[in-house]
């Protein structure tokens, strides 16, 4: 794929989203899950490198459900399905997730109890 040419840095867009990707993996061992998490890194370092606005978050494996999940901050869904062609691995689940915390580590609606 040739680089995409036009867009905006990371730095100059609007916050990205966090999306939340859960992928069934028959099979699926500790070192099945450090390659896909190696693959997804390259896609999404490679990407970036063409211009996409994207992070890395993290991945985690369940072995006994066969069941690899992976995190990555994105502007739109689109670029989370161009990391996972380029990386060749199946998308079962995705899903944007919204933090439970806010930036000053409380819980949302949650008082902080300090006299301002």
């Amino acid at each position: 794929m040739p680089p995409l040419s036009g867009l905006r840095t990371v730095s100059a867009m609007a916050p990205g989203r966090t999306f939340f990707v859960e992928s069934y993996i028959p099979q699926l061992d500790a070192a099945g899950a450090a390659a896909l998490s190696s693959r997804l890194q390259t896609a999404v370092e490679q990407l970036k490198n063409e211009g996409l606005p994207l992070a890395w978050i993290r991945s985690f494996a369940l072995l006994q459900e066969d069941t690899y999940v992976w995190m990555v901050e994105a502007t739109q869904l689109d670029h989370v399905v161009l990391v996972q062609q380029r990386a060749g691995v199946e998308l079962d689940h995705v899903a944007e997730a919204m933090p439970g915390e806010t930036p000053g580590g409380l819980r949302r609606g949650e008082a902080s109890g300090r006299s301002g």
